[in-house]
């Protein structure tokens, strides 16, 4: 990931630093070659420049090794500071640390699947994220999936009390999440309100008419999704409960301070969002 570029080789680990065309040298040459070639393990490449001398080994990696150490040794050190170079995405290294370029190195790369549109985008609240894109792994630890393991559990829905608690049923198949659903977007997406999982995710990953319009769907969507699950934790545990109409109100609240917050932060670019968001009630 990093290499040296030796100037002084007063700040360049001679071991464990990648500073030669052979890379870390203690992986090249192992511990042994600590004591094979005279130069201690905590060595910085100044130091072991100054102290080496040539003892022309037998062993080929040893060989390798002085040859870059009396090449370095001839071409002289200087005062100036050693850099430490990055390695990108083309292979090559360069000055200055990059979280994306480094992220993409170290990550395992997959194709992008047809959802991310929905669950990942700016200004996203990470908790709702993080809650939808279980959902769309279907993740959550919902009725059907905790009778796998336990056969003695209650797993019929705690917010309607009618029908097994599924994925699907809980977003938006339930009466009681459905009326949260559609009672927080209303008119949002105009006449096509849906409340089938599937029918959702597609709607709320091709988005709707306006970029502002867009992000309140999406925003709209995992805010709802957060609350609803948090609702049925509740239940879940006997902390009370809440009515359909007092949990609208609440994500209504909660959404106007985000679209507060946003124009704040972003200015012209949420200008139209609060005017958007009362506008889906006419």
């Amino acid at each position: 990931m990093t290499r040296m570029e030796v100037k002084s080789g007063t700040n360049t680990s001679f071991w464990f630093d990648s500073w030669s065309s052979l890379g870390n040298l203690i992986e090249f040459a192992g511990e042994r070659g600590t004591m094979d070639l005279g130069i201690p393990i905590n060595s910085t490449v100044e130091r072991a420049v100054q102290l080496y001398r040539v003892k022309r080994h037998r062993v080929t990696h040893l060989q390798l090794i002085e040859n870059e150490v009396l090449a370095l040794k001839n071409r002289g050190l200087n005062e100036e500071e050693d850099i430490c170079l990055w390695k990108r995405e083309n292979g090559e290294f360069r000055e200055g640390f990059s979280t994306s370029q480094t992220w993409n190195i170290i990550r395992m790369k997959s194709p992008k699947v047809s959802w991310f549109k929905g669950v990942w985008f700016s200004e996203a609240t990470p908790k709702f994220t993080f809650l939808a894109w279980l959902a769309v792994h279907n993740r959550l630890a919902t009725g059907d999936r905790i009778l796998n393991w336990n056969p003695q559990a209650i797993v019929t829905c705690w917010l309607c009390n009618t029908e097994i608690e599924t994925r699907d049923h809980l977003f938006f198949g339930c009466c009681y999440s459905k009326e949260v659903w559609l009672g927080t977007i209303k008119n949002l997406v105009g006449n096509g309100r849906v409340s089938d999982w599937s029918r959702v995710l597609q709607v709320v990953v091709n988005g709707v008419r306006g970029r502002v319009r867009t992000f309140l769907l999406r925003y709209c969507f995992q805010a709802v999704a957060y609350a609803i699950w948090r609702e049925r934790n509740v239940r879940r545990v006997g902390e009370g409960s809440q009515t359909a109409s007092c949990l609208i109100t609440r994500l209504d609240k909660m959404i106007r301070n985000k679209i507060t917050s946003l124009k704040r932060k972003k200015g012209e670019q949420f200008e139209k969002a609060m005017e958007l968001w009362f506008e889906r009630s006419s």
